[in-house]
């Protein structure tokens, strides 16, 4: 007989509790029919984060439970609140954009655990990029999800009240914000304990990047932007480690840092992720020149993400402008005067979403947490080149953004920089 589960209090769970767990919570058992035969299994590094999965042949589910800390640094604590926020982004969006990620079963307060599907035979999306796998349908998914999360959360979309009302859910992740605010705009432009780079290699660009004043004010900006604006509900980590994809289908994973912020955060670091994987592929060849159309098609995707959202963008605003932002009406309908006001606000919602962009790339390459597109390379030189490659790119964007009029121009300029020549 199983004894009835149920802690006053957070602890991490342990593999034979699972069951127990289930069991408690009827809504959950019942996905199981017969919870006799349940395999219970650890997944993933727990470094941030315990992951389960529990299955039979009736279901299979996928549990979820934040640590007090982050395990490779003990003394960096974090907040078990953060997967409240992660439960509100998802109870926030479900209404417009739930077939982009998971199925929630369950959020306990008292153990902070998320219970959601079992995501099969999706793949965590950067490794399938690493392989070369191309994703088609993946454009169309993204850039609905972008244009939908960001759109409805907006005061194009929700009076001033109902914007409030979201706002003060995710106020309070200041932990998570902080994190970012350091890792991303500040610690890899200064001499920092926790930065790491490909050395010696890129040792002249990091000193570079520490003495460029220039650089330091455009990132100083982009901050200050972080910290005060209140666009939308970003995601906050979008990167391509936080989407799960299949050939059809597109799945959001993993939005922790949730908080309500500047646009163009949610949609740069989705492009800076894809622009590091473009410049990370000659690193994953085998023989020389194998992975040049699946470069081409990367940077067709980046080109096509954004396209397809500022399109959707648009038609959204146009349908249902019913928040309190641009009033329909002080409008005539078509009026030129706010066809050009929404040309402009497209322009410069696409700059914020280049800096941002480039803030990510660095961000990865020189401070401390960097992706595995460019730290699989096994060969440090090889590495090197690539990152040396995509981070004379960010810095570009960071420093000349107004230079970059439309997505072309980043797809040229990536293009420009992939072919230069590196002495390292």
């Amino acid at each position: 007989m199983v004894t009835k589960f149920k802690p006053n209090k957070y602890k991490p769970l342990k593999l034979n509790e699972l069951k127990k767990f289930i069991i408690s919570k009827r809504h959950l058992k019942k996905l199981f029919k017969n919870i006799s035969n349940l395999e219970v299994k650890e997944v993933g590094d727990g470094n941030l984060n315990l992951v389960f999965f529990i299955e039979n042949k009736y279901n299979s589910i996928c549990l979820k439970q934040p640590l007090p800390y982050l395990r490779v640094l003990k003394d960096w604590p974090l907040t078990l609140k953060r997967s409240y926020y992660e439960y509100e982004y998802f109870n926030t969006h479900k209404k417009y954009v739930k077939n982009h990620f998971p199925k929630i079963y369950d959020y306990d307060e008292v153990l902070r655990t998320i219970t959601m599907e079992k995501l099969s035979p999706h793949i965590i999306m950067r490794h399938g990029l690493i392989k070369g796998i191309k994703y088609n349908s993946f454009a169309e998914s993204i850039s609905t999800y972008l244009a939908k999360t960001l759109f409805y959360t907006s005061d194009l979309y929700l009076n001033a009240a109902s914007k409030k009302n979201i706002i003060s859910k995710f106020i309070s992740n200041t932990e998570l914000c902080k994190i970012t605010e350091d890792l991303i705009f500040t610690d890899p432009y200064s001499v920092n304990k926790n930065n790491r780079w490909t050395k010696p290699y890129l040792n002249k660009m990091k000193n570079k990047i520490e003495r460029d004043e220039k650089l330091k004010i455009a990132i100083s900006r982009l901050k200050l932007k972080f910290m005060k604006n209140t666009d939308a509900l970003l995601h906050g980590d979008l990167h391509t480690g936080s989407i799960m994809v299949t050939k059809n289908d597109t799945k959001v994973i993993d939005p922790e840092f949730a908080f309500y912020g500047p646009m163009g955060f949610d949609i740069g670091a989705l492009i800076a992720n894809l622009l590091m994987s473009f410049f990370s592929q000659t690193g994953h060849e085998k023989k020389f020149g194998e992975r040049k159309k699946y470069k081409k098609w990367l940077l067709e995707i980046i080109k096509t993400i954004w396209i397809k959202f500022e399109k959707k963008f648009l038609k959204l605003w146009e349908t249902e402008n019913y928040g309190d932002a641009y009033p329909k009406v002080l409008f005539k309908k078509n009026s030129k005067k706010m066809i050009l006001e929404k040309k402009m606000y497209m322009q410069n919602l696409f700059e914020e979403t280049i800096s941002y962009a480039g803030a990510k790339i660095i961000r990865r390459i020189y401070g401390f947490a960097h992706n595995i597109d460019f730290e699989w390379i096994e060969n440090t030189k090889v590495r090197a080149n690539c990152e040396y490659k995509a981070s004379s790119l960010a810095i570009e964007m960071l420093k000349n953004t107004n230079s970059f009029k439309s997505i072309n121009d980043l797809i040229k300029a990536a293009k420009i920089n992939e072919n230069m020549k590196v002495k390292l």
